[in-house]
């Protein structure tokens, strides 16, 4: 297995991993305040980073602490707008359109640093976007605010996904982590101290989602991705986080949510999950079906 197909796999594993986060977090939002949720779960995160990867503080330079204050600060706006946009709109929904992504990270590519996307990248794109729409409540025309702050929030991990790529070149990926994991947690805390105090009650429900989400979604999964995402390119990342609303609408779809009431697949959906599938594996295929030259005698 190439090093490109295997960096893919894993970043469709996190994918995974992120999906489920939605209706879990969807859930617990009913209970507490989004900003105290993403303080926690940042903060347990960043914590079982340091632990694991205790001896590597000594060795951050500057050019680390600099590029992962970047994708930190991305990565806090993004879900920040991410969680504050989940109050009016859908899990689901929420996870489509913060997928978009995919479309913006060509634009963020061409317009800053002047590199083209492949062919079969841009067109497994053209059919994902399609299929994001599709699916969204866009093409119904019931945009809302949460919406829009979850296409902001797309907007914000479209500069993540290509800052990671560039400084994981020239930075040690696990040090980049530990700048990031610890930028996004001071920051949401601080935002939650000084904007919002308000009484958080925990039950089991809120311990069971802030321990998956945080070891799980935040510091097995950004930390992986900033490992493998220097094996693939920005474009072709994104395109497989498109994956993220089908795994998202699989989890609600098996979670309900605090009326109890499960999300159902519609066949407009259908249609816009397949188109999903399809620009991934259009992407994928010199990566699968890539012929081996031989090797020297």
């Amino acid at each position: 297995m190439n090093k490109k197909l295997r960096a893919d796999l894993i970043l469709l594993t996190l994918t995974a991993f992120w999906g489920i986060s939605f209706p879990l977090m969807r859930n617990v939002l009913e209970h507490m305040p989004a900003l105290a949720y993403l303080s926690i779960r940042f903060l347990i995160a960043a914590v079982l980073i340091s632990l694991i990867f205790f001896k590597k503080h000594k060795m951050i330079n500057k050019r680390e602490v600099g590029g992962g204050m970047v994708i930190g600060l991305l990565l806090f706006a993004g879900m920040a707008l991410q969680v504050f946009g989940l109050y009016s709109t859908s899990a689901s929904n929420s996870a489509f359109i913060t997928s978009m992504n995919v479309a913006f990270v060509p634009l963020v590519l061409g317009l800053f640093y002047k590199q083209k996307t492949q062919k079969l990248t841009i067109a497994g794109i053209v059919l994902a976007t399609i299929g994001l729409f599709l699916i969204s409540g866009i093409v119904k025309f019931q945009f809302n605010p949460g919406d829009f702050l979850t296409l902001l929030c797309a907007i914000a991990f479209a500069f993540q996904i290509v800052f990671i790529s560039k400084f994981s070149i020239r930075c040690d990926t696990i040090s980049l982590s530990i700048v990031q994991l610890w930028t996004a947690a001071i920051f949401t805390t601080f935002v939650w101290l000084v904007f919002d105090r308000s009484r958080i009650i925990f039950n089991l429900e809120i311990i069971i989602v802030l321990a998956v989400t945080a070891v799980l979604g935040t510091a097995v999964a950004f930390t992986a991705q900033i490992l493998v995402q220097k094996d693939t390119n920005p474009s072709h990342a994104a395109l497989i986080f498109t994956m993220e609303p089908m795994f998202a609408l699989l989890f609600t779809m098996l979670i309900p949510d605090p009326s109890g009431n499960f999300e159902k697949l519609s066949l407009i959906t259908g249609i816009g999950c397949l188109l999903i599938i399809m620009g991934t594996l259009v992407s994928e295929y010199k990566t699968i079906f890539r012929r081996r030259r031989p090797e020297p005698r």
